[in-house]
């Protein structure tokens, strides 16, 4: 799926949807759509529990990682998602990471 294609609120309804974030009213069968894109309190927790790193990137850019290793013993590699908006990068990060995850779970 081509996230950069999708609008904060389209990816903010796919984080709803994976978080089950219902908490604000559970028996209404409805879903609650945070804004995880602009407003850190929705954010961080996503972010800090699936260990998602930002990191200030070039051209204004920000970086958003969950996994970085040795690449020969000498350098870093960081695979993960740029974008000027910091939280959208780490939600898009997120999502990628839970679509693996699937693939990984259910190869056929």
């Amino acid at each position: 799926m081509d996230y950069s294609k999708m609008s904060d609120f389209e990816i903010n309804c796919e984080v709803s949807k994976l978080t089950r974030d219902n908490a604000n009213n559970p028996d209404s069968g409805y879903l609650v759509i945070n804004d995880y894109c602009n407003n850190p309190a929705d954010a961080w927790p996503i972010i800090q529990n699936n260990g998602i790193s930002l990191v200030k990137y070039e051209h204004g850019m920000w970086l958003a990682s969950s996994d970085a290793y040795w690449v020969d013993g000498v350098e870093w590699q960081i695979d993960g998602e740029a974008h000027p908006h910091p939280l959208r990068a780490a939600m898009i990060t997120f999502l990628k990471m839970q679509g693996s995850s699937n693939v990984q779970d259910n190869p056929a």
